[in-house]
């Protein structure tokens, strides 16, 4: 875990060195792709598919699903960590914005990444040392996530 801790760490550092050497035109290519892969990730439990094979009315069903805690919870823990690391690394114009606007999503903007970073990394030596994931439910670790963008703190 603290290898992957440490990928993720080492990624960070250097796009956030490389994308202010991009040219407009490469800067807004990338923001495009993180753009539509963020809406790929948003949407795709929505089962489209599922349902039309199913028979079922599509509509009605992803607006339940959308709606569903349990996928609000689940884009908080995504989205949580995407956000600030996209904006640590520069890529940070109005299309991903306005993208993260529309999504809801853009309150993670405040999440700082290198306190995260650091979290993920004692998590990872924790885990490594045979103590393990914490035992929290996933509402807890959304609940969690939540309070610390309100400035409640993570504990």
């Amino acid at each position: 875990m603290q290898d992957e801790a440490r990928h993720v760490a080492f990624g960070r550092l250097a796009l956030r060195d490389y994308y202010p050497e991009l040219t407009e035109k490469e800067r807004d290519e990338r923001e495009e792709f993180a753009v539509e892969a963020c809406y790929h990730m948003r949407d795709r439990f929505l089962a489209k598919e599922v349902w039309e094979t199913l028979g079922l009315p599509v509509e009605g069903c992803m607006e339940w699903v959308e709606n569903s805690e349990s996928m609000k919870m689940f884009r908080t823990a995504l989205f949580s960590r995407i956000v600030p690391t996209v904006k640590e690394i520069g890529l940070w114009g109005p299309r991903i914005r306005k993208a993260y606007e529309d999504m809801g999503i853009m309150g993670f903007s405040q999440v700082d990444a290198e306190v995260m970073s650091k979290n993920d990394e004692r998590v990872a030596e924790a885990f490594d040392a045979g103590e393990g994931p914490p035992q929290m439910s996933f509402e807890e670790v959304a609940a969690r996530t939540v309070a610390s963008l309100q400035g409640g703190g993570s504990e």
